[in-house]
């Protein structure tokens, strides 16, 4: 802004077109703000027709604002020309910036939820950040950036309140429409419409003379109804499945149903047995001969669980890494899910904490799966590269897996696995929570100046040769998309970045996205 030198004068003017129009005189500390037609200057004071009356202020404390400044000042009554104002820039009045807000109202489908967000809630003011953030004793959470003049505020709903923010766990299984084309978009999306703040799993477990230690998530559907009464069936002794519950209003079955039954498109029998608690399903289970239940990973408590598998027959173990990668078929998340799109990044940054360990420890403490970065243990990871060595594969995969072997030899897994093509906004919450484990795994000092491989997985219906191919290019997006999500953790650690597409030599474990298509694609992360 650029100010007049004429003696006794403080103005920035702009051309104007009539003294009757308005202007506006304001203090340099903006403590003088008057708004009126200037009437008369006699070489010290300005007297200016307000809505108020006539006003009179020093002309060297002000500054002049409006179309009308220059004529006005320039009228021969004043004894000025508009010569004397030669030099002088034209200017607006500063643009005051607005303040950006959100006033949320979230509500929770089960007790357990409205847990995890006080949890989320209590850590994140702790925490602070670029954000400070209050909690009341009506449990209302007050969130403020100052620096990006952002406020919101969310409340918790009471009996019959209607929510913009609910939060419920979500199936993974199934198809939905693609809510990003690629990783960069789930990775770097300011507008969301989902975001996971924990993690949990079903366990399989059954009693001990069944002669099974593996099911798929499509028998499990079988079993519950009454498709499946037998556990030959399943390869296991010639003895009636007993297959138990829980009651209707718990959360468990229902999630049980929308998770297992409802993708296969299948009912729960009307003979199940039911039982009151998990409590008593772990007891029966270990008691009753033929007798399976699906429960909490936290009510399995002491009974031996099943590895559960896919449709491509990898079993996978309710493993701390196997949940935490996804590769277990059986993962319940809890996301909050938004009805509207925030104003401000306030709502994200917070429920973008709920991936960090910080949150995720508090979480651990009420007896949920921790979410947060796990290193698989070597001898996991070498028994499936040994498989690699002994496989059956196309002309086109034996270099590939050759490469593979190579590669990851020295390697160690990471827990974090993305979606690599096109993802549903449940699936892009998931992969952003994995993202978030993924950067904050690489903030240690033991990462520093070494490399980290994003390995591409994929299945085709056209064959290997395509499936290769869909890989490398999903293992090269994942790539941009942690370029882009952790600059600063990427050039903190001096990591450098490569990516390798090994088609379906070797996944860890079947994987069939929410998103529909002919090619489903999975990478991971490891760290060499």
């Amino acid at each position: 802004m650029l100010r007049t030198t004429l003696p006794s004068l403080l103005f920035v003017l702009v051309p104007c077109v009539g003294l009757a129009q308005q202007v506006e005189l304001r203090s340099a500390d903006e403590f003088i703000s008057v708004e009126g037609e200037i009437t008369g200057f006699n070489g010290v004071m300005l007297s200016v027709q307000t809505s108020v009356g006539q006003v009179s202020v020093p002309a060297s404390e002000v500054i002049c604002y409006g179309a009308a400044c220059l004529d006005a000042i320039a009228n021969p009554a004043f004894g000025l020309t508009a010569a004397s104002f030669d030099g002088v820039e034209a200017s607006e009045p500063p643009v005051v910036a607005e303040v950006a807000s959100d006033d949320f109202v979230i509500s929770f489908d089960a007790s357990p939820q409205n847990m995890i967000y006080s949890r989320i809630a209590g850590g994140f003011i702790v925490a602070g950040g670029d954000a400070s953030a209050s909690l009341d004793d009506q449990g209302q959470l007050f969130l403020q950036n100052d620096a990006g003049n952002q406020t919101a505020t969310i409340s918790l709903a009471q009996a019959g309140d209607a929510s913009e923010l609910r939060v419920r766990t979500v199936p993974l299984r199934g198809t939905a429409t693609a809510a990003f084309s690629g990783p960069v978009g789930w990775a770097t999306a300011t507008q969301l419409t989902h975001q996971q703040v924990a993690l949990d799993a079903f366990a399989v477990i059954a009693a001990p003379n069944v002669g099974v230690d593996t099911v798929s998530v499509s028998q499990l559907a079988g079993i519950y109804a009454g498709d499946l009464t037998n556990w030959s069936q399943l390869g296991g002794a010639d003895l009636t499945i007993l297959p138990l519950q829980l009651p209707q209003d718990a959360a468990l079955r229902n999630d049980k149903i929308a998770f297992i039954m409802e993708p296969e498109d299948k009912s729960i029998a009307a003979n199940v047995l039911t039982l009151a608690d998990e409590t008593a399903l772990a007891l029966s289970v270990d008691q009753l001969p033929g007798s399976i239940s699906v429960v909490s990973l936290a009510g399995a408590a002491n009974s031996e669980t099943l590895s559960v598998s896919g449709s491509c027959e990898v079993a996978v173990p309710p493993t701390p890494f196997y949940i935490a990668s996804g590769d277990y078929p059986l993962i319940r998340p809890t996301m909050v899910i938004y009805d509207r799109a925030p104003n401000t990044a306030l709502p994200t940054a917070l429920f973008d904490f709920a991936a960090s360990d910080t949150a995720q420890q508090l979480l651990v403490a009420d007896g949920l799966s921790a979410v947060g970065g796990v290193v698989q243990d070597s001898a996991e990871k070498n028994a499936r590269l040994s498989t690699v060595l002994n496989g059956s594969f196309e002309a086109v995969e034996r270099p590939v897996a050759a490469q593979m072997f190579q590669t990851l030899f020295e390697a160690a897994r990471l827990s974090p696995t993305l979606t690599g093509g096109p993802a549903s906004a449940a699936e892009g919450a998931l992969n952003r929570a994995m993202m978030q484990d993924l950067a904050d795994m690489l903030r240690t000092p033991e990462s520093a100046n070494r490399e980290l491989i994003f390995a591409g997985f994929a299945t085709s219906d056209s064959g290997p040769e395509e499936a290769i191919s869909a890989s490398e290019q999903a293992a090269a997006d994942v790539l941009s998309a942690f370029a882009e999500f952790a600059p600063d953790v990427v050039e903190a650690g001096n990591l450098t970045l490569s990516s390798y597409g090994f088609g379906g030599v070797s996944p860890a474990t079947c994987y069939e996205g929410q998103v529909p298509g002919p090619t489903h694609t999975r990478v991971e992360a490891w760290l060499r």
